[in-house]
């Protein structure tokens, strides 16, 4: 079928009218799901560590994670276009004695810290001896602070894109205080997804048999961590449908190019993207499988066919999620300039 625009178009989505400039595509959104999934998959790795529970799923997110943080930095640098410069961005600014001054910089940072404390659980996980020698008696004061550290650079590395976009000039759909909530729900969801699978499938309740870290995992325990994370994704889902009410309620009273975007996003060309990936398969169905998880037997015959159902209706959701809302930011031409904006997030350096 040819294309309806007398355009080329080598993008994946819907295709863009002439002069309808697409800057980020489906190379950023693939970057921020990956941030979201890796970030968050490590984040409940580190909750269930800290309770000394799910062993195997542990060690699973932290190797997985911490390759899903890797791939979105890659997509970042690649989309960049000049990747030998890749490493300057942290460092604009240093002559003037102000390092990490936008949200670009501090995203390498975040993102950085996680492949760092990836490299270092990596070693508590799969180079024990090494470990021990190091760290002595003190190994598990050591695995804690590392935990920490992990769920508060990922909470920061997921949000922190969404201040990217809302400090990103000319674009008041962007400039929308719920985008932060959005990502942050929407990420809680990714990880809670990836880790109802692992657990389902590959945490293996035993009765005697101690696992890696040391610890004996009973069928009531894998039985709890499954139930567990269901409410989690439950309740992220949940908290991304609120997310989206708030998201769509700012940018309709944002500047009037905001509702155009909004327009497109919600009756336009991306409405099926939205209304059949987004809202259908993204939440609605995550959230009616999940709500019926919770009344039956967590590693019952059920959840073999749910779990990975809930998973890949969240993955394919979550990365259109992202691709929407960066597409539909910029369908409007030409560009005009903005009267009486406002950003609701901005550069906060000043």
């Amino acid at each position: 079928m040819s294309s309806p625009w007398p355009v080329t178009w080598t993008g994946w989505g819907p295709y863009m009218p002439p002069g309808y400039h697409l800057i980020w595509g489906w190379r950023i959104a693939a970057a921020v799901f990956l941030t979201a999934l890796g970030s968050m998959a490590m984040l409940l790795a580190a909750f269930y560590d800290l309770r000394l529970k799910a062993s195997r799923m542990v060690k699973i997110n932290i190797t997985a994670g911490w390759v899903f943080i890797l791939a979105a930095l890659a997509f970042f640098i690649i989309d960049l276009g000049r990747p030998e410069r890749a490493g300057n961005i942290i460092f604009i600014g240093y002559p003037a004695g102000r390092l990490a001054q936008s949200w670009m910089a501090w995203g390498v940072l975040f993102l950085s810290g996680m492949v760092i404390w990836g490299i270092i659980y990596l070693a508590f996980l799969y180079l024990p001896s090494l470990v021990t020698s190091i760290f002595k008696t003190r190994v598990r004061t050591a695995r804690m602070v590392l935990d920490y550290l992990v769920i508060l650079t990922g909470i920061a590395a997921t949000v922190y894109t969404a201040f990217l976009f809302t400090a990103a000039g000319g674009k008041s759909y962007w400039w929308n205080g719920a985008l932060p909530i959005l990502w942050l729900s929407s990420g809680i969801s990714y990880g809670a997804a990836w880790s109802l699978l692992i657990a389902r499938f590959f945490e293996i309740p035993r009765t005697s048999v101690k696992t890696d870290g040391g610890v004996v995992v009973s069928v009531e325990e894998v039985r709890g961590v499954i139930h567990e994370l269901g409410w989690v994704d439950l309740l992220g889902v949940v908290f991304e449908g609120f997310s989206w009410a708030l998201f769509i309620s700012a940018a309709l009273a944002n500047h009037y190019l905001s509702s155009l975007s909004l327009y497109e996003l919600l009756f336009g060309d991306y409405a099926g993207y939205f209304w059949g990936f987004v809202i259908s398969l993204g939440i609605a169905i995550p959230l009616l499988l999940e709500i019926v998880m919770l009344r039956v037997d967590p590693i019952g015959a059920f959840t073999r066919y749910a779990i990975p159902i809930i998973f890949i209706a969240v993955m394919v959701g979550g990365f259109t999620l992202r691709y929407v809302v960066i597409a539909t930011a910029y369908f409007h031409v030409p560009i005009p300039p903005f009267y009486n904006t406002t950003p609701q997030w901005g550069p906060w350096w000043g």
